[in-house]
């Protein structure tokens, strides 16, 4: 006798399915079962999410200090070496971990000057031996909205300013005192010397800025634990 088709129809499964077949009395069935697909932890998606943006930082920052390595602190740097530097800033900026810089406590402390267009610190327009040809910091003390810059070798020069935020990332510099010679002449600044300073990046070891004047300054930190001292007088 001829076994008789069965004409039960099968409910359709949504989900990824794997087939087992049994065996019967009147044949062959197929048997679906239904494998289940777990969703991934938030944690672990979160956790692989930050590795892959402090990849990508590191990666961006070690460019960006290759590229400013052989042009002197900016002394050396072609047009094309500019661009070249600047392009590689702006791809930094946008992996800024800290937007609201003035706030990010790596913000704080002194920090060595690698790389600026800025010829007026840079001294491109007067002769080498007047140029200042050792290492210059800058120390920013966000607690009491104050700022020192400082030369070193040859002439020990420095100055002295105060910061007023503008925005979470941007601040009024208004210089008021100028050191000569390590600080044997002071001279008060006048009431025009004074800029801007946007904070465009800033993490524990790389921090770059653009200036009121269109100048990039790319610094890396020097020491984390300086702070102007609050008895001093600018």
């Amino acid at each position: 006798m001829r076994a008789m088709r069965s004409t039960r129809a099968t409910a359709p499964v949504e989900r990824t399915a794997s087939a087992r077949t049994a065996t019967t009395s009147g044949g062959t069935m197929k048997m679906t079962m239904t494998k289940l697909h777990r969703p991934r932890p938030r944690t672990a998606v979160t956790r692989a999410s930050a590795e892959t943006a402090l990849d990508a930082r590191e990666s961006a920052k070690a460019a960006l200090l290759r590229a400013i390595e052989p042009v002197e602190r900016g002394v050396t740097a072609t047009e094309e070496d500019k661009e070249a530097i600047d392009a590689l800033a702006s791809a930094l900026e946008v992996l800024n971990p800290n937007p609201q810089s003035l706030s990010a406590p790596c913000i704080n402390g002194e920090w060595e000057l690698v790389y600026t267009t800025s010829a007026s610190i840079l001294g491109t327009n007067k002769p080498s031996f007047l140029r200042p040809s050792g290492k210059i910091y800058q120390t920013i003390d966000a607690e009491s909205l104050r700022a020192r810059n400082r030369e070193t070798f040859p002439f020990y020069n420095a100055v002295a300013a105060d910061l007023t935020p503008t925005s979470d990332s941007t601040v009024k510099v208004q210089f008021k005192r100028f050191f000569v010679l390590n600080g044997l002449i002071k001279v008060t600044a006048p009431e025009r010397a004074r800029g801007a300073l946007e904070i465009t990046y800033v993490d524990d070891d790389v921090r770059v800025s653009r200036g009121d004047k269109g100048n990039l300054f790319v610094l890396v930190m020097h020491d984390k634990t300086k702070r102007l001292p609050k008895d001093e007088v600018n």
